[in-house]
């Protein structure tokens, strides 16, 4: 029913490489490429080589606040984001994760405008002559409101949601997400956290853990997946080693570390089933 799939920069190797040679050897099938500046193309090759497939990819996120901007730097931004959807579509990647902004209480965007609408539709003309649909990543509190005015405020067919569990339940778990964009689920992120965030605490709390190793509800979240129309890869977005505490995986050998995840994962595909 589901296939599962890990993402790219999940520490678990020296270099691109390594790690999908990691990943494909615990059993993973799928990846999740996480752009990065100069290393897109040949982190798809790479994947490609030790025969992964990409269901999607998560385009470069560094300057997202500039979405909301006006002036050279959002003329920039809109067109980095087509030049890495022309990428996606060169390699028959059909779903590219976008932030909306680039999140955490220190990286405040401008507040929503028409003028991120048009940067925004700017962006789907292109997807849609690529054949690649947008997926818009919930983040976190500070910037909530600019994740919820895109998707309100644009219906095309083109812009969808990228699920992502871990910053549900650590930033607005009362909003109920699925239930109110879940007919539009193009992409999944599930990792774990303590559920401990409050207003000004920084990036850190994003703890991306293995799934049930913190204290999100993952039966309620499969419950809720399960009543999606949500047919792709089981994604994890998961960092080994880089977030804060507790650092539960420093010292855990890679190849124990990814026999973990597919576990994992595998277990959210039995769970979702069983409420389908």
């Amino acid at each position: 029913m589901f296939e599962i799939g890990i993402n790219s920069n999940c520490e678990c190797g020296s270099n691109i490489a390594e790690i999908c040679e990691n990943v494909k050897k615990a059993g993973f099938n799928n990846i999740m490429i996480a752009f990065k500046v100069g290393g897109e193309e040949n982190a798809i090759l790479e994947a490609k080589k030790q025969g992964l497939k990409i269901p999607y990819v998560h385009l470069n996120n560094r300057f997202a606040d500039d979405l909301w901007a006006k002036g050279e730097s959002n003329k920039e931004y809109v067109e980095d984001v087509i030049r890495q959807i022309k990428l996606c579509a060169k390699y028959d990647i059909h779903i590219a994760v976008l932030h909306g902004t680039i999140g955490g209480a220190s990286d405040l965007a401008l507040p929503p405008s028409q003028h991120a609408i048009d940067c925004i539709n700017e962006i789907l003309k292109a997807a849609e002559e690529n054949n690649v649909k947008v997926a818009l990543e919930n983040l976190d509190g500070p910037n909530f409101e600019h994740f919820t005015f895109l998707l309100d405020n644009i219906k095309s067919n083109w812009l969808g949601l990228c699920y992502d569990a871990g910053h549900h339940n650590l930033y607005r778990p009362n909003f109920d997400i699925l239930e109110k964009y879940g007919d539009r689920i193009l992409a999944i992120h599930l990792h774990d956290n303590l559920m401990d965030w409050e207003y000004g605490y920084d990036f850190t709390r994003d703890l991306h853990m293995l799934p049930f190793d913190g204290k999100i509800d993952y039966e309620k979240v499969c419950q809720k997946l399960a009543k999606t129309n949500y047919n792709n890869v089981i994604m994890l977005e998961l960092h080994k080693n880089s977030c804060g505490e507790p650092r539960l995986y420093d010292n855990m050998p890679i190849d124990k570390y990814l026999t973990l995840a597919r576990e994992r994962a595998n277990k959210i595909v039995e769970m979702i089933k069983k409420y389908k």
